[in-house]
């Protein structure tokens, strides 16, 4: 009778709800600063996930077909799997879209180098309903330092007139050529 009951609940309770192209979940500790986009056609919507060698995740995303998904992933070399499937088939980070994930077999590197990230760029097709990297690309951000001077005149409580100058280090990034 009870399992009648919680099976009756479980099936009136709604799916979750297709979340918007970015990130699903971070369980990695490290700071998530190395580029990955990924690009996938109409059709079909995709959770992307990223684990390291022992199989931990490290990052995941959800992209809805038609879209480009642009993140910011710890560094490290990373194993992407990507599960498809109907927008209406979506389970939730835990189910996905309730089959399994397709793996690719080589690690994506995730590195930095100086002032360069260094990340991926994929573009995803369907093969028979299953999911294929038609295109991977590096793709390297640059972080420019630039100092900003400014020249400070003060009047200190004495009546002496201090100048100094006061400088500030910003970074902005590009895309490297």
């Amino acid at each position: 009778m009870i399992r009648a009951l919680i099976l009756t609940l479980a099936m009136a309770l709604p799916a979750a709800a297709r979340p918007p192209t970015g990130l699903l979940e971070k369980p990695s500790p490290l700071p998530a600063t190395i580029p990955l986009q990924v690009a996938a056609p109409e059709g079909s919507d995709h959770a992307i996930l990223l684990s390291d060698a022992d199989g931990a995740g490290v990052i995941s995303a959800y992209l809805r077909g038609g879209e480009v998904l642009r993140l910011l992933v710890p560094p490290g070399d990373h194993r992407l799997s990507v599960a498809s499937g109907r927008p209406d088939d979506w389970r939730g980070p835990a189910e996905l879209f309730g089959g399994e994930a397709v793996a690719v077999p080589d690690t994506l590197p995730f590195r930095i180098d100086g002032a360069r990230r260094e990340g991926q760029s994929i573009t995803l097709t369907e093969e028979d309903g299953t999911p294929r990297i038609a295109d991977r690309r590096n793709r390297v951000i640059c972080q420019i330092a630039e100092w900003e001077v400014e020249r400070v005149e003060e009047t200190a409580p004495g009546g002496t007139t201090l100048r100094y100058l006061d400088p500030q280090l910003r970074t902005r990034s590009r895309v490297c050529d």
